[in-house]
């Protein structure tokens, strides 16, 4: 879809305060590309032109037709050359080595858009780059906005005359990635990378070898060598472990056999294929595993105490050696590890292939620098510190865009006005030169189209203003609803943004959003809806709203038609042996062996070291309710769960706990459940990291009737999410739809039948 709404002149005043062209030649005249849709122009592409060349001279054939409706024929450099022509990377025209000296740029992906009269050339050092001119030139220059996968700007323009001078780019940050990048704009807006993948061997870019991540169970597997070997693991108390309080431990980077290990673990992933080529630049994760548990054997106690840290300088030496190996032999391969429960060593720096990856993030409702702001003003400290510890080198940055301290993609994120501003001051100031943004796996989230299109175009031009490029987007993508879906932006961000009371916490993210901030910001979305002029508008100011109805729908489950609350403390007791099932603990009716245990915080956090499974039980009085329907409300419970009630099983929940961890669920009772005492028993299993129930259980009456403005924001959700091709409610690893399809949907189609139930 081509979005033609908006004028020649206010692209030129948005794009004032997004980029400046520098004065590299004297202003000639303008180039004249089509007159009343006819043009004299060809575009000219060396004969044998790699692939991202000649992608490059098809897009811009592509919307050089679509902006003036001319046909702009495609030629080879061997054909005569003629007078009108616009020149694609290297040919016979040109080359690189003729690009005037101060027009070149050694930038690994910087390009030239060079003026020769009435000639224009676009060439890049690598083929991706010629390929990053081509889309720049169509942005700065024609005023194409790339918005979203289905959405792109064209303006209309028979007559195209283009007032340009010759210029160059390189930009600043390296990797530019964002997870799930299949969600927006990749390579138009010019990103490298699409998750921990490149865009392929033949356009290149960032390209990890191996697992790309937490690494080091898979360098120097545990299953493997455990057994044999508990040496190469963590020492924790003067015992060697491989795992401990649930979670794997990391390795004994002091052990020579383990640095062999590794070194031979990661020739065998980059093998025999990894070739020295100018469009990809491989790296290897040599990064510890997801746990704190770091070795306190002797050695690794006294090199972590000579470098000056707690962890650090142990993994720093480890890193190094394996770099220095893979240096001598591939020539070509960075390794990468993460500042991730470890610090950067005071003595020992990193090796010259060493990529050091930081996960630091400021407060994205804040500038980086604004000294008013505590936590910001202590991580740019941070940042400046470790660029001076890391000397020439520079950094990655893991930044999670789309957390902001909640558990659902849905949940109000009033952090989009300082995007650019902050990737850029940790460019200058923090030395970071490439960014893994961790924002959503889905379409259809809070702002996610718009979060992703500023993104895409901080990390590509870091001095673009976040708050204009944020009216640029909405002025284009929601047409007549623009305006108030920007009152709505500016509401949220203004009223609500920078509150630090109440805090949100994991069990209530979204304490903060009172009913006023529901009914406002409700108000001002239906607005822009009425306002929008086609269907496919309204879809799209509609999929802002499906945050506001989540809000309401997520408070009022558990609670609509609730007759019993369940009360905090537990009976509780750990099955070590996972026998429960088999012995019927499900029937138990004295629970005076058992401990106690909260059920609104996970066991693990109680001070239950063990995981697996567990039982919870207690008993209840259920009041007389005629006879209505029933079901019972679970908050969160992070692990499978077997739900039994006087003995006999009444429910379960079976979805992996990557998926259900922080989930609430219906299930019905039974029919008959009569008044009085009855005992419910529920077993949870999890093998590994935190584990048990978390929030709260309750029994829903379901005749009773739910208020007219909860059904409309069940109906609405419901359609609108399934439009907006939402496909994941928070980070999961269940596979695409198994959180809508599979919870949420059936969530809410439940609850719709309040009131309505036999």
């Amino acid at each position: 879809m081509h979005l033609r709404t908006i004028s020649a002149a206010v692209i030129c005043i948005l794009l004032a305060g997004a980029f400046t062209m520098p004065a590299f030649a004297d202003l000639k005249r303008p180039l004249v590309l089509s007159e009343n849709g006819q043009t004299q122009y060809k575009i000219v592409i060396a004969e044998d032109a790699p692939q991202g060349e000649a992608q490059a001279a098809k897009e811009l054939a592509k919307y050089l037709n679509q902006i003036t409706g001319a046909q702009f024929p495609i030629t080879g450099d061997a054909a005569p050359e003629s007078q009108f022509e616009i020149v694609v990377g290297d040919t016979r025209r040109k080359s690189r080595s003729d690009v005037p000296e101060e027009l070149r740029t050694d930038n690994w992906e910087g390009f030239t858009l060079l003026r020769d009269d009435v000639k224009l050339y676009i060439m890049g050092n690598i083929p991706r780059a010629t390929l990053y001119g081509v889309y720049d030139f169509l942005d700065v220059e024609l005023g194409v906005r790339f918005l979203t996968p289905e959405a792109t700007h064209v303006p209309e323009n028979p007559t195209l005359t283009v007032a340009m001078k010759s210029r160059t780019y390189g930009p600043a940050i390296e990797r530019r990635t964002i997870w799930e990048g299949g969600n927006g704009v990749v390579i138009e807006n010019r990103l490298n990378g699409i998750s921990f993948g490149h865009l392929g061997d033949e356009l290149g870019g960032v390209k990890w070898v191996g697992r790309p991540t937490h690494t080091f169970d898979m360098l120097v597997p545990s299953e493997k060598y455990f057994d044999e070997h508990p040496e190469y693991y963590s020492e924790i108390k003067g015992k060697r472990l491989r795992e401990y309080d649930g979670l794997i431990t990391q390795l004994c980077m002091t052990n020579p056999d383990v640095l062999k290990i590794a070194t031979d673990t990661a020739r065998a992933w980059l093998g025999s294929g990894v070739k020295s080529t100018p469009q990809i630049k491989h790296v290897i994760s040599v990064t510890v595993n997801d746990s704190p548990w770091f070795c306190k054997c002797a050695p690794c106690v006294a090199m972590n105490k000579e470098e000056g840290v707690v962890e650090g300088g142990t993994k720093m030496r480890f890193v190094n050696a394996i770099a220095r190996t893979l240096q001598e032999e591939y020539g070509n391969v960075s390794v990468e590890t993460m500042v991730y429960g470890t610090q950067l060593p005071k003595k020992t720096k990193a090796a010259p292939n060493v990529l050091i990856q930081l996960v630091a993030d400021p407060d994205w409702r804040f500038a980086l620098d604004d000294s008013s702001h505590e936590r910001n003003r202590k991580q740019l400290q941070t940042f400046r510190e470790q660029k001076k510890m890391l000397g020439d080198g520079y950094f990655y940055n893991w930044v999670k865009l789309g957390t902001y301290g909640s558990t659902s993609y849905l949940d109000p994120r009033p952090n989009l006005r300082y995007i650019a501003r902050n990737i850029r001051i940790m460019n200058e100031e923090g030395g970071v030169r490439g960014y893994f943004c961790q924002a959503v796996q889905s379409r259809g989230t809070e702002m996610q189209d718009l979060r992703f299109y500023l993104m895409g175009r901080a990390m590509w031009r870091p001095h673009i203003d976040s708050q204009e490029t944020i009216k640029e987007f909405c002025t284009l993508y929601y047409g007549k609803g623009a305006k108030d879906v920007l009152r709505y932006i500016d509401f949220h961000h203004d009223e609500y943004g920078q509150l630090e009371t109440p805090k949100p916490t994991m069990a209530n993210p979204t304490i903060r959003y009172d009913d006023r901030f529901i009914a406002t910001a409700d108000e001002i979305l239906a607005e822009a809806e009425a306002k929008a002029e086609t269907a496919t508008i309204k879809q799209r100011v509609a999929t802002c709203r499906l945050p506001i109805w989540k809000l309401q729908l997520d408070r009022a489950f558990g609670e609509t038609g609730k007759i019993h609350f369940f009360p905090v403390e537990w009976s509780f007791k750990i099955d070590p042996d996972d026998a429960g099932l088999t012995d019927k603990w499900y029937q138990t009716t004295s629970f005076d062996d058992w401990t106690t245990m909260r059920i609104d915080k996970h066991w693990t956090m109680q001070g239950e070291e063990r995981r697996g499974a567990a039982w919870y039980a207690t008993t209840f009085n259920l009041p007389d309710t005629n006879g209505a329907p029933l079901a019972l409300w679970f908050g969160s419970i992070d692990g499978d769960a077997d739900i039994f009630i006087d003995g006999e099983k009444v429910a379960e929940q079976k979805l992996g706990a990557s998926v259900m961890w922080c989930h609430g669920f219906f299930r019905p009772l039974p029919n008959g459940l009569s008044p009085g005492e009855h005992t419910i028993a529920i077993r949870v299993f999890k093998k590994n990291y935190n584990a048990g129930i978390w929030r709260e259980i309750s029994i829903i009456d379901m005749s009773q009737p739910i208020s007219p403005e909860l059904r409309t924001a069940g109906e609405r959700f419901l359609k609108v999410a399934r439009a907006a091709d939402l496909a994941f409610l928070s980070e999961s690893y269940g596979g695409k739809y198994t959180q809508t399809d599979k919870v949420y949907y059936p969530k809410i189609e439940f609850f719709l039948k309040h009131g309505q139930m036999n």
